[in-house]
């Protein structure tokens, strides 16, 4: 296209302002210099952009990226740990109880081991006791017996003695005694 010069127009159109009815009329027109002045200002514009804007837009996505993906990774290992702590911590539980177990039936055995000997041991005591107490009776029971004896002995010499007095003669009361003093040291 060239460049031609056009007025005015004459004729007023209803509704626009005057000043624009009063501009010229090739400001809109389309030129060979205005569609290569557009084409070099949109291709500078986008090397700008391109240089200037996209790279680091690009550079701030993927570092971006990496971050999230070494993010991921970092959960997916702290998952990992988290289940193998989670497993030692059962295993530790588990080794735990079984030690309290172990711990509980030992206690639970020597409590009935001391319970056991505690009783022997007392059993053993009560029957010593019980045994003294059966020796300690004999012996009372002896000593009484010969002291009953003795007392019965003394009381029936006595009693001899006074009816034999009355009623025996001297040889038979001396020979008589004898006999009675024999039986009872017998």
């Amino acid at each position: 296209m060239s460049d031609v010069e056009h007025t005015a127009a004459t004729t007023a159109v209803p509704g626009v302002p005057e000043p624009l009815q009063q501009m010229p009329s090739d400001v809109m027109q389309i030129s060979d210099k205005m569609i290569l002045l557009t084409w070099l200002a949109f291709g500078l514009t986008a090397f700008l952009l391109h240089k200037l804007l996209w790279k680091p837009i690009l550079r701030a996505v993927e570092g971006r990226e990496r971050s999230i993906s070494e993010a991921l990774e970092g959960a997916e290992s702290a998952r990992r740990e988290l289940a193998e702590v989670e497993a030692r911590r059962r295993e530790t539980v588990a080794r735990a109880a079984a030690e309290a177990r172990e711990v509980t039936e030992r206690a639970v055995r020597e409590a009935t081991d001391m319970l056991t000997r505690a009783e022997d041991e007392s059993k053993a005591m009560t029957q010593r006791r019980i045994e003294e107490a059966q020796r300690s009776i004999a012996a009372e029971q002896h000593r009484a017996i010969e002291a009953v004896r003795s007392a019965a002995a003394d009381q029936l010499c006595d009693t001899l003695e006074q009816f034999l007095r009355h009623e025996l003669t001297e040889e038979q009361r001396r020979a008589y005694q004898q006999s009675v003093v024999g039986e009872v040291t017998a």
